[in-house]
């Protein structure tokens, strides 16, 4: 599939297969793809990916985490997705260019899901109730002073991929 199509593919999946999890050799494909990301000076020695294949350690996140709307209904952040992959760094620096590094990550990440036919979605909000709960965290296994910074819930899209229609633009200037 050539660049210009997957960028075209690439949205916010809101419903997903349920029980249908990511092939091991589409995993595999995302892990290299998170691999590849640039990372500011280089750091690799304290940037981690945390992979959830575990159906059970995903649900027991997945209700750790649920979002209250406005309305008051309790909402799956994760929308149903078969897996989850989360980015963290041991060292967060002054500047917190860790923050860009995970976006580089995700980025990677989602749009590989996306040239492999796989729903994404760029996790954020849910993520400060994560922190907060420590025996989440525990089940992670992450690295001793981990912080969580962003993550992508990846699976199997309902209905296949297609660009979105009347897509709006951001404003550009050149000057």
């Amino acid at each position: 599939m050539d660049f210009e199509n997957v960028l075209a593919l690439r949205k916010t999946t809101r419903v997903y297969i349920q029980g249908k999890e990511i092939s091991k050799q589409d995993m595999e494909t995302l892990i290299q793809a998170a691999k590849l990301a640039p990372l500011a000076m280089g750091d690799f020695k304290t940037t981690g990916l945390t992979v959830i294949k575990d159906q059970n350690l995903l649900e027991r996140i997945r209700q750790g985490v649920l979002l209250t709307r406005k309305n008051g209904e309790k909402a799956d952040p994760f929308y149903g997705a078969s897996l989850l992959m989360i980015v963290s760094t041991t060292d967060l620096s002054e500047d917190h260019i860790e923050y860009a590094n995970a976006a580089c990550i995700i980025e990677n990440i989602l749009l590989q899901a996306a040239a492999l036919g796989l729903g994404s979605t760029y996790i954020w909000g849910c993520l400060r109730k994560l922190k907060k709960n420590h025996e989440l965290i525990a089940l992670l296994d992450l690295p001793e002073n981990s912080t969580i910074l962003s993550a992508a819930a990846i699976g199997y899209p309902k209905e296949k991929l297609s660009p979105r229609e009347n897509r709006p633009e951001i404003k550009v200037k050149i000057i």
